[in-house]
């Protein structure tokens, strides 16, 4: 399916313009970047990078999407325009993109994507890459928190498909994953992105089982769901009564195997305890406790420091909709064009409160700090922004690299950045060199400045 209208209208009335005016070739370089983060929120983790590649490498007008657009009464007229009619039937992006990998920490302040390329190609995947880029990045911040509020003593699920939009879950699964979940209740999420998928029962599979038998019915459900399948089972225990449902799996469990029961409702702190210790005294030592039922890092630190038995958690309302944070506002702004003599000038928004940082940047992080710098510059310390797109990719583009990435880069964390206590005044980890410094300043005095 073209992507090319998943857009705003703006884009394609700026793309027709650029066309007519002939500025649709000129070179360009804009950046997508975070101003501020939400209170709640220590870092971020880069997300959705993987996901807008493919997008881009497909990314095109199809005959319908064209069809439309000449239709359209305030667009149709620009069509007459061979110039405009050329750059839409034959949009391909051919830019270089660079970006901060897939599950690195960053921070505000600091580009998380560059693109390069023609001022139309760069300006029309402005709401495209946003739009990924946004939400997975959103997501992927908001689990990393839950995956520390785990302490590596619990796995974190993410159960959340049926509380977003059906295409915005397959997308969160992933981002989950690559945060430091165990894995996605999303099938989709599976066969797409090879995240690790798993799923046990409902609470209509229980009674589906008592319509004959009443509430006995749920150690035959038990038993049933076990005995389909050649891996073990985890029973849901709480749809009647929930000791009395561990003991109806612990039946089961003499005739079929039962690795896991899954808590969903009530006071989950003492019934883990009662839980733990009736499977323990049946000689079930090894049977798993999951707990659910709108769980957040919060609950979930409360639930660990009070060293409550819990094996994995699963995480669904509060994992993709992330109520505390439910938009994360990155922007993507115009840093750098060719003007009419063929020189790259630095260029930038200056509006109070909403202004943008001219010139392509690269950031370099050492010993825990990240300094963001002009493209150009070669400081001390790990550049981030890394090519993904274009002729000469090296970064490891896959999920699993980015998962493997963000495990190492939440390790490294301080204290201070791993607390997930809420934000004061501390500053992040980010300085501007003095050479970016200085042509911020020019800019703002001049307007624009030389690259």
């Amino acid at each position: 399916m073209s992507l090319a209208l998943h857009t705003d209208r703006y884009q394609l009335t700026m793309l027709a313009a650029y066309a007519r005016s002939g500025l649709a070739e000129r070179r360009a370089a804009f950046e997508l970047f975070v101003r501020r983060l939400p209170p709640s929120r220590r870092f971020l983790v880069a997300c959705g990078i993987g996901r807008a590649v493919e997008a881009l490498r497909d990314l095109r007008f199809s005959s319908d999407d064209l069809a439309w657009l000449e239709a359209d009464k305030f667009l149709g007229p620009a069509f007459r325009d061979r110039a405009v009619r050329d750059l839409f039937e034959r949009f391909r992006f051919r830019g270089r993109v660079l970006a901060i990998p897939e599950g690195r920490v960053c921070y505000p302040g600091e580009p998380l994507v560059r693109v390069e390329g023609t001022l139309a190609e760069a300006q029309l995947v402005e709401t495209l890459l946003l739009s990924m880029i946004n939400h997975d990045t959103r997501v992927a911040s908001k689990c990393a928190r839950i995956v520390l509020a785990a302490q590596n003593r619990a796995e974190c699920f993410e159960f959340g498909t049926r509380r977003t939009h059906e295409g915005a879950a397959v997308a969160a699964a992933r981002a989950a994953w690559i945060a430091g979940f165990a894995g996605t209740s999303n099938e989709e999420a599976a066969r797409r992105w090879g995240v690790p998928v798993s799923g046990t029962m409902a609470h209509a599979f229980v009674l589906a089982h008592a319509a004959d038998h009443g509430e006995d019915g749920e150690e035959a459900a038990f038993r049933a769901f076990a005995e389909t399948f050649s891996t073990p089972a985890t029973a849901l225990v709480d749809t009647f009564d929930t000791l009395r449902g561990v003991d109806r799996a612990i039946e089961a469990g003499r005739a079929a195997e039962i690795s896991g029961v899954r808590i969903d409702s009530g006071d989950l702190a003492d019934l883990a305890l009662r839980v733990r210790t009736r499977l323990d005294l049946a000689g079930m030592k090894g049977t798993r406790i999951v707990l659910s039922n709108d769980l957040d890092e919060y609950s979930i630190d409360t639930l660990m420091r009070a060293h409550i038995p819990v094996d994995m958690f699963g995480v669904g309302t509060m994992a993709v909709s992330t109520p505390d944070a439910p938009s994360l506002g990155a922007v993507y702004k115009l840093v750098a064009l060719e003007d009419a003599n063929g020189h790259l000038v630095a260029v930038q928004k200056r509006a109070s409160g909403k202004g943008s940082s001219a010139a392509p940047k690269q950031i370099f992080r050492h010993q825990g700090r990240d300094t963001v710098a002009l493209s150009t510059e070669r400081l001390e310390g790990e550049p981030l922004l890394q090519e993904v797109f274009g002729d000469s990719v090296a970064v490891d583009l896959s999920s699993a690299a980015a998962r493997a990435r963000c495990a190492a880069d939440l390790a490294a964390l301080d204290d201070r950045l791993r607390s997930i206590e809420p934000r004061t005044d501390e500053p992040f980890p980010v300085t501007k060199s003095p050479k970016l410094q200085a042509l911020h300043d020019r800019v703002d005095r001049e307007g624009r400045a030389a690259l």
